[in-house]
């Protein structure tokens, strides 16, 4: 694919890169929050942490993996990898889903994957970009249709007697806005219920229910 496209010759040869440490001001943190950190936490918080340790939890039940160290170890690359020019990264259940749809099923897939991005990194440092722009894109499309599936299986798992009101108003809020609001709106609605099942006396089994699900 890369000879059809013609674009063999921007690909450097692999040589030797280590990247360099890089400095920023208190100033610059603030910045990049306001243009893009303070709207990353609703999708951080519902997608690389409490949605991803519930799939760590229906894939591997023995193998559990809560937020708290999900949150953690996210915590740690990010005020790593800002030194050295690296991008925020999290963890993410679509990613998961992905991986093991594909096979993974032991941290050995993620140790050769690792591998293979930082060898990239090293030795490909100043072709990375072009690397990224021919790679087919219908390869990605199919790929996150089948990641897709394989996240819309879980769906089954969804008690429409008591999910469906959180699920729903969730649901509608982040297509018409974003996930912000959608991750307010989610909240609001399920402690609203809440709130309604208790002055029936049903708080304790709804409480025990979502905590099951």
């Amino acid at each position: 694919m890369t000879f059809l496209k013609g674009l063999i010759s921007e690909i450097n040869a692999p040589g030797f890169y280590l990247p360099s440490l890089t400095g920023f001001q208190l100033n610059e943190v603030w910045q990049s929050l306001l243009l893009a950190g303070f709207a990353q936490i609703p999708l951080t918080a519902t997608n690389a942490v409490i949605s991803t340790s519930s799939l760590i939890k229906s894939y591997w039940p023995d193998k559990l993996v809560n937020a708290r160290q999900l949150s953690l170890s996210m915590g740690i690359m990010n005020l790593i990898t800002p030194f050295f020019g690296g991008m925020p990264m999290c963890h993410g259940a679509g990613g998961l889903a992905g991986q093991y749809y594909f096979g993974a099923r032991t941290g050995g897939t993620n140790i050769i994957e690792g591998l293979i991005e930082v060898s990239m990194g090293i030795f490909l440092a100043t072709s990375i970009a072009t690397l990224l722009t021919i790679f087919p894109l219908s390869i990605i499309g199919a790929m996150m249709f089948l990641v897709g599936i394989e996240l819309a299986k879980l769906s089954r798992d969804i008690h429409l007697n008591k999910d469906l009101a959180p699920m729903s108003a969730t649901l509608l809020v982040s297509i018409l806005t974003n996930m912000a609001y959608e991750f307010l709106v989610g909240l609001i609605v399920y402690y609203v219920i809440k709130f309604i099942f208790r002055k029936k006396g049903y708080c304790k089994c709804y409480h025990k229910a979502v905590a099951n699900a």
